[in-house]
């Protein structure tokens, strides 16, 4: 009987391996490029890492403004003034604090990152006014492109609803001023990528779908500059630690997470006796796109093998579409669920469309099972208010899930 378990298990080890893939993505010697990768069609395009400044996103319900920091571009808001100030910027003994993209998420570039999470009308580099639907700049910026090169930099609106951003940047005495009005609605990119260094929009993105993002991000947790992989937005992902990578197939839908940087960098790590990167052996993530307009949507597991750092920057690693033969975990859409108030205080309002026997579920960013609530609701929309009054302070994760269908969502406990 041992004899036979044991040549049944090699025979399922070996079907799973067959059906794993391995894969190596390039971003060049010294980490020049950026690429953006899609689980069934590969590296979908290879970008010259530099040839953007700041990105605009293309929603028209968003107001998310990217800095390239991870090309060595350095954003700070002008502490002396505002947009108002714009004729007398000053920037003698510049000490400033610089602005980072979140890691978090998509929606808090560097332009958002001083967001007044007091005021809801705030977004960092503007506010909003409910009558005209603009989004007024009220910011100044200086954005150092190189050592020898700044500009100062006016985010000056938004008209949300014509969906159109304008700007305006210039030499710090003002000479060769440049001001821009575009239709973002005119590109079908997720963010619109713009040079102030050339003065010009840039084809960046790719319009095809992608899941992962292979780049270069300055990591505020640590802190300093990595290179790593970043997840689009919509792609929910679980980490596990611990297992065996190449048979571990027990993931959890409600540990998975929408963390951009989940899968991050710090999967391997600088060998300063050999000067290579080691690997680690026992992490393997499993990924999901929630948004990749699939009727269901499969989960990928991946796990890396080997990085060959500066030298050529390539990444290898196994996947495997774990749903292949299967009907996959359908993801109900973004509009069927949404909570308030984020940042909340002492209760928060889930709004959704699930019916039957749902289960609301509250983790911590490490994956602990904070609170479960369960309830029987009916066809249409229902509201639920969770008492969150005892949870310390931080971020958390809610799962809502019904039948075979799962939303995650992060919020913030005041």
């Amino acid at each position: 009987m041992k004899r036979t378990f044991t040549l049944l298990s090699l025979i399922i080890i070996s079907t799973s391996l067959f059906s794993q893939t391995e894969v190596q993505v390039s971003t060049g010697a010294g980490y020049t490029n950026e690429v953006y990768y899609n689980f069934d069609e590969g590296s979908l395009k290879t970008a010259d890492r530099t040839e953007w400044d700041i990105a605009f996103i293309s929603s028209q319900m968003s107001v998310s403004i990217l800095a390239n920091t991870g090309s060595g571009l350095n954003l700070y808001t002008y502490p002396n003034g505002t947009i108002d100030d714009w004729a007398t910027v000053d920037t003698t003994g510049i000490e400033w604090n610089p602005l980072y993209n979140s890691i978090e998420t998509w929606e808090t570039g560097a332009f958002n990152a001083n967001t007044d999470t007091s005021d809801q009308f705030d977004f960092g580099w503007g506010q909003y006014n409910m009558t005209n639907h603009f989004i007024s700049g009220d910011s100044l910026y200086i954005i150092e492109i190189n050592d020898t090169t700044y500009k100062k930099l006016a985010i000056t609106e938004k008209d949300a609803m014509n969906n159109q951003f304008s700007f305006k940047y210039a030499d710090l005495d003002g000479n060769n001023e440049v001001s821009e009005t575009f239709d973002a609605d005119d590109y079908a990119t997720t963010y619109i990528h713009y040079s102030i260094k050339n003065g010009e929009f840039v084809d960046h993105e790719p319009e095809s779908r992608w899941q992962l993002l292979f780049t270069r991000y300055f990591d505020y947790n640590v802190p300093y500059y990595v290179t790593g992989i970043l997840a689009n937005s919509g792609v929910s992902i679980q980490e596990v630690t611990g297992v065996d990578q190449s048979t571990f197939e027990d993931y959890d839908t409600t540990l998975f997470n929408d963390t951009i940087s989940q899968i991050g960098w710090d999967w391997k790590e600088f060998n300063m006796n050999t000067y290579q990167y080691d690997i680690a052996d026992d992490i393997v993530f499993f990924v999901q796109d929630t948004l990749d307009g699939k009727d269901t949507h499969p989960i990928w597991k991946i796990y890396f093998t080997a990085f060959g750092g500066s030298t050529d920057g390539v990444y290898t690693f196994m996947q495997e579409n774990l749903n292949e033969e299967q009907t996959g975990i359908n993801v109900s859409s973004e509009a069927d669920f949404s909570i308030y108030p984020n940042p909340a205080n002492n209760q928060l309002n889930i709004i959704h469309s699930f019916n039957g026997e749902v289960e609301i579920s509250i983790y911590s960013l490490e994956g602990k099972l904070i609170l479960r609530n369960s309830t029987i609701e009916s066809n249409g929309l229902n509201n639920q208010i969770l008492d969150i009054e005892k949870l310390s302070p931080g971020i958390y994760s809610l799962s809502i899930r019904a039948n075979n269908e799962t939303v995650n969502r992060k919020f913030v406990k005041k």
